[in-house]
């Protein structure tokens, strides 16, 4: 019996359909369903055909990115303990070396896109589920002030992707800021802000392609609020935070990658920073699509001796530099802070407190925790037509 191959567009169409988690499988399958799976135009009908991917965590750990799994399984009835695993490492590949990976210094996740900064000062946009990168140079040099952010202009018909370059000196005079451009593989210089500083120990979170922080007036009374930035418009907005808002600590994370979150406490190292005056609980609001935040979860630790402590009787070790992650469905707040995982109940319960540990069985180094989503975005390349007429708009 003759053995035929099927169409190319039907075998396009049935895989456009299938999870990305699972299409990560078949990329070994043959060279022409990994060139299929790599291509800009397959990735385009996937994200229009393909169902809604489910969202994972990952952990920024000894300079790798790591898959991590967390299971909250037999929560509420207290029948079994929540767990942790690592499940996987994400092997960055360093171009310059032929056996090493990259040393990566922090992360940034943009529909399923991951914008790293290495311990070398390089710049990288990576799909760890497709293995493609793009290294970014840069337009002078990049300097330990810079920070960094991927988002995507949503007006055009397709995501064109963009980088944010901020110069963050806290004590300067202004933030000078930059975007790269990846249909020209050039960087423009947009302009700098004098009224605001976004402090180094607090991250940017991006939702629905847009990225927001929560940044500091420069000038009293040096009140924090929600800043954002379009990539569409290419202008800052600055929002209100929940009001009154009455903690030191504010931190950003992302719920579903579709609703932006903040936690607020006044709580470091297990001591209230302020007075008896201020909220010693931990907060989270979610802000809503008219911009109004609504109360989510909260946690009520136990007070004693100046110290606050959870429900198992250790110290609450959250600090500025935190991350977190919120689960609605469980009413779960995860904490990553000193190393240090913590799984939070709503006024209930410390669930584990967890020291992670490598495959060494020594301390893990852990500075970040994220939601992730697999996806097959593609960072678009100009072609050579457009490269020579963006050198001759230059030259003249």
């Amino acid at each position: 019996m003759e053995r035929r191959s099927l169409p190319r567009d039907l075998i396009e169409d049935i895989l456009s359909r299938v999870q990305v988690k699972s299409l990560a499988r078949l990329r070994s399958t043959s060279k022409q369903w990994n060139a299929l799976l790599k291509s800009n135009g397959f990735a385009k009908i996937h994200s229009a055909n393909a169902p809604k991917e489910e969202s994972l965590n990952i952990m920024l750990m000894d300079s790798r990115v790591c898959l991590v799994r967390i299971k909250y399984r037999g929560i509420h009835d207290n029948k079994v303990a929540p767990s942790f695993k690592v499940v996987a490492q994400f092997y960055l590949k360093d171009p310059l070396s032929s056996s090493s990976q990259v040393d990566i210094g922090n992360i940034f996740h943009c529909d399923g896109l991951l914008l790293c900064t290495t311990k070398d000062k390089r710049l990288v946009v990576w799909n760890p589920c497709s293995g493609l990168t793009k290294w970014v140079k840069p337009r002078d040099s990049y300097k330990e002030s810079d920070y960094y952010a991927l988002g995507y202009d949503n007006k055009s018909s397709c995501k064109q992707y963009k980088i944010l370059r901020v110069d963050r000196r806290e004590y300067g005079r202004h933030n000078s800021y930059e975007i790269y451009d990846f249909t020209s593989n050039s960087w423009r210089v947009l302009g700098v802000a004098s009224d605001w500083v976004l402090k180094e120990h607090r991250s940017g979170i991006s939702v629905k392609g847009i990225t927001y922080w929560v940044a500091t007036q420069r000038r009293r009374p040096y009140a924090d609020f929600l800043l954002s930035f379009d990539y569409s418009k290419e202008m800052f907005q600055s929002l209100s935070l929940p009001y009154p808002f009455r903690y030191r600590i504010p931190v950003l994370s992302v719920v579903r990658e579709e609703e932006l979150c903040l936690l607020g406490t006044n709580v470091i190292h297990g001591r209230l920073m302020v007075g008896e005056a201020y909220p010693s609980n931990i907060q989270v609001w979610v802000l809503t699509s008219t911009g109004s935040w609504n109360k989510s979860l909260a946690v009520r630790p136990i007070h004693y001796q100046g110290y606050l402590y959870n429900f198992q009787g250790y110290p609450f070790n959250f600090s500025e530099r935190m991350s977190f992650l919120v689960d609605e469905q469980n009413k779960v707040v995860v904490v990553c802070a000193n190393n240090i995982l913590d799984i939070v109940q709503e006024n209930k319960n410390i669930l584990e407190y967890h020291h992670a540990v490598n495959s060494t069985g020594t301390p893990s180094s852990c500075s970040l925790l994220l939601n992730y989503v697999l996806s097959l975005a593609h960072i678009k390349q100009p072609s050579l037509r457009e490269l020579f007429m963006l050198e001759d708009a230059q030259g003249k």
